[in-house]
C-alpha cells in the first residue's frame, strides 16, 4: 500500500489496565487511539479483584476510573468484541483491518493484551478441576469479592458452608521446568498473601496455611504486608505439595514435604486454593505473527533492547506495555502504560 502521510492515531491492542493506562497517556499528549479489545468489556482481569496489593485498593474501582476516564475524551475509540484480522504496512504507517469489517490507518500500534493463567489441570496431583474445593486463586478472589453479600463469610463452592480452615499452595505452574515454565511468576507470593490478609480480616478465628517454595516479596510495600500476614497469625510452610485428596465430606488432604525440617506434613482443610502463575496471553502467537513483532522463548513479546528501547519491538512502529513483556505488579503496568504513551509520542513527532 503506498501512502505518504504520516497517521497520527494509535492503535492499542487490549482494553485492560495497561491499554487504558496507555491511550489516557497519549491522550493528555494530545494524540488520537483505538483500543481493540476482544471481550466484551473493558478492564481486563483487574476489574474481577476485590483488592489489590499491597495498599488493598478495589481492583473495580481501579478500572472504573480508567474507564470513566476514556469515556469523557472524544480522542479515544473503543472496539470492544472486536479483534484485529491483518495489517499492512505503508510509508506513514499500518493500515489495520478488524473484525467488525473495518479498517483504521494508524501511525503506530501498542500490543497491551494482558496476559493468561496457568491451567492448574495440568498438575493433575493437586486435583483441580476433580475436587470442588480445590480452586485457582482467581476464583478464590471471585469468592472474597462475593463475600459482603454473603454476610461477610467465605462459603465454599460445593455446599456453601464457612471456611474456617483453607490452605492456599504457592507456585503452581511456575518455577517448573517439567511444565515448561522455568520462571517465577513474581506476583503470586503477595497476590496470595494479599488474600490470606482478607481472609483472616474476614474471619480472625480462621486458620490459613501458605505451602510455598520460596516467599518473593521483593517490592516496596509488600515485605511489609508479609510481616502483617504473620502477625494476623497465617501460617507459612516451606513444602512442596505432593497431593491432595478429597474426603468423603468435601474437605481436602493436603500432603506436602516441609524442607527446612525434613519431614513429611498434612493437614486437612476445607478449601484449598492454588496459585496459578502467570502465562503468555493466548492470543500471542495470533498476534505476533499478524504484526510480525517477536517473542522470547518464555512465550512474552520481547524487547527490542531493555535498558534503552523497553516499549520498542523489533519492528519500527509497533511498541509493548503491560505483562505482554513479562510479569509485573499492576502499578508496575500502569506506569509502563503511562511511559509508552510518551514513546510513541516521541516516535510519531520523528516522522
Amino acid at each position: 500500500m503506498d501512502k505518504k502521510t504520516t497517521n497520527s492515531k494509535v492503535m492499542i491492542v487490549g482494553g485492560g489496565i495497561s491499554g487504558l493506562m496507555a491511550a489516557l497517556s497519549l491522550d493528555s499528549l494530545g494524540i488520537g487511539s483505538i483500543i481493540v479489545e476482544k471481550s466484551p468489556n473493558l478492564g481486563g482481569k483487574v476489574k474481577e479483584y476485590s483488592q489489590v496489593f499491597p495498599d488493598f485498593r478495589s481492583g473495580k474501582n481501579i478500572t472504573k476510573e480508567l474507564i470513566d476516564r476514556v469515556k469523557q475524551t472524544s480522542r479515544i475509540l473503543t472496539l470492544v468484541s472486536t479483534t484485529a484480522t491483518s495489517m499492512e504496512q505503508y510509508d506513514g504507517g499500518f493500515s489495520v483491518a478488524t473484525s467488525d469489517s473495518n479498517r483504521h490507518d494508524v501511525g503506530a500500534i501498542i500490543v497491551a493484551c494482558g496476559f493468561d493463567v496457568f491451567d492448574a489441570r495440568r498438575q493433575e496431583e493437586y486435583g483441580y478441576g476433580v475436587y470442588p474445593n480445590v480452586i485457582n486463586s482467581l476464583e478464590l478472589e471471585s469468592l472474597l469479592g462475593a463475600h459482603e453479600t454473603r454476610g461477610g463469610k467465605l462459603l465454599r463452592p460445593s455446599d456453601g458452608k464457612p471456611v474456617d480452615r483453607l490452605a492456599i499452595i504457592f507456585c503452581v505452574g511456575s518455577r517448573s521446568k517439567r511444565l515448561g515454565n522455568p520462571y517465577c511468576s513474581r506476583i503470586c507470593c503477595s497476590y496470595s498473601t494479599k488474600q490470606a490478609i482478607e481472609i483472616m480480616e474476614m474471619n480472625p478465628d480462621a486458620s490459613v496455611t501458605c505451602f510455598y517454595m520460596d516467599i518473593r516479596t521483593y517490592d516496596r510495600g509488600f515485605e511489609e504486608m508479609y510481616q502483617y500476614a504473620q502477625e494476623l497469625g497465617v501460617k507459612y510452610i516451606r513444602g512442596r505439595v505432593s497431593e491432595c485428596s478429597a474426603l468423603p465430606n468435601g474437605d481436602i488432604q493436603v500432603r506436602a514435604e516441609n524442607t527446612l525440617l525434613g519431614r513429611p506434613v498434612q493437614g486437612v482443610f476445607e478449601l484449598v486454593s492454588l496459585s496459578v502463575g502467570m502465562m503468555p496471553c493466548p492470543d500471542a502467537e495470533n498476534i505476533a505473527r499478524l504484526l510480525d513483532i517477536e517473542r522470547s522463548k518464555d512465550g512474552f513479546f520481547t524487547r527490542k533492547d531493555s535498558y534503552f528501547y523497553p516499549h520498542d519491538t523489533n519492528r519500527e512502529g509497533i511498541f509493548l506495555a503491560g505483562t505482554v513483556t513479562g510479569l509485573k505488579p499492576i502499578k508496575d503496568c500502569l506506569t509502563e502504560a503511562t511511559a509508552v504513551g510518551s514513546r510513541v509520542a516521541a516516535y510519531l513527532n520523528g516522522k
